[in-house]
């Protein structure tokens, strides 16, 4: 369970902060896209890290 909120943490999170980036940039969902890559990214780093998997 932790791995999967790790998961969706990460994405909500910097997905959320590239729609905020988006929404003032004035472009349509690069880089929400890019902020939910880089976030199931961050995500699996923790994983890797924390539970060793």
């Amino acid at each position: 369970m932790t791995a999967v909120s790790y998961l969706l943490g990460g994405m909500l999170v910097w997905g959320g902060i590239g729609w905020l980036v988006d929404h003032y940039v004035g472009t349509k969902g690069i880089f929400a896209g890019i902020g939910a890559v880089v976030g199931i990214a961050g995500g699996v780093y923790l994983i890797v890290r924390r539970l060793g998997a």
